[in-house]
């Protein structure tokens, strides 16, 4: 395993996790001023910018120590269901054969990857059936099975984001697990023992 591989997803991890009030309640945070930040930077133009960077784990003077805190007190509480029911509108829709659905996008995106769409299933910890409903429109996939998918076929950013964006989902900062996934696709991370390590290294549960 790459001995810079934790080093980096800590840099990535500290430059865009935003949960502030979790970050202020480590024992070693310590208060970050605008003027901190901007030195010697147009404080007017960029106040604003600054206001929202100073409360990341970047600009603390050791951000190190208090990383080292939150992975010690992180929980994984953010449970999903892997899919939901689609609105009626869609269902409608999906019995009359419209394509550009959720689950024709999805097939399309599988397919370009070499993958059968059909038995993708089988890899993705979800019964046949309920795989069958989402290719088919009536679910919708959650953001953690598009996590799945994304990871287990390495897929570029672009389609992640035409998945995520026809799913009604998208990244939360403020969410330790949504951070690590966006570094495993932002750096095309996609060997199963790294993605294993890094959701160890912040105590998330495992989505592979």
């Amino acid at each position: 395993m790459n001995e810079n591989f934790i080093a980096d997803l800590n840099e990535f991890f500290c430059k865009h996790y935003t949960n502030y009030d979790f970050i202020c309640s480590m024992p070693s945070y310590e208060s970050v001023t605008i003027s901190m930040i901007l030195k010697n930077r147009n404080r007017i133009e960029e106040g604003e910018y600054a206001a929202n960077e100073m409360r990341k784990l970047s600009y603390q003077p050791h951000p190190d120590v208090v990383l080292a805190e939150i992975k010690e007190r992180y929980v994984d509480n953010s449970f999903t269901f892997s899919v939901r029911v689609a609105p009626l509108k869609q269902r409608v829709k999906a019995l009359l054969r419209f394509k550009l659905l959720t689950g024709g996008l999805l097939t399309k995106i599988i397919a370009k990857y070499g993958e059968d769409p059909a038995s993708l299933w089988q890899k993705l910890g979800v019964s046949e059936e309920v795989w069958k409903n989402v290719l088919k429109s009536y679910y919708i996939p959650e953001k953690v099975l598009l996590f799945k998918v994304f990871l287990l076929l390495g897929m570029r950013k672009e389609d992640c984001s035409v998945l995520l964006k026809a799913c009604g989902e998208y990244y939360n900062f403020e969410d330790a697990r949504d951070v690590v996934v966006r570094y495993l696709m932002e750096y095309r991370i996609f060997n199963p023992e790294m993605i294993g390590a890094a959701f160890d290294e912040f105590r998330l549960r495992r989505i592979l």
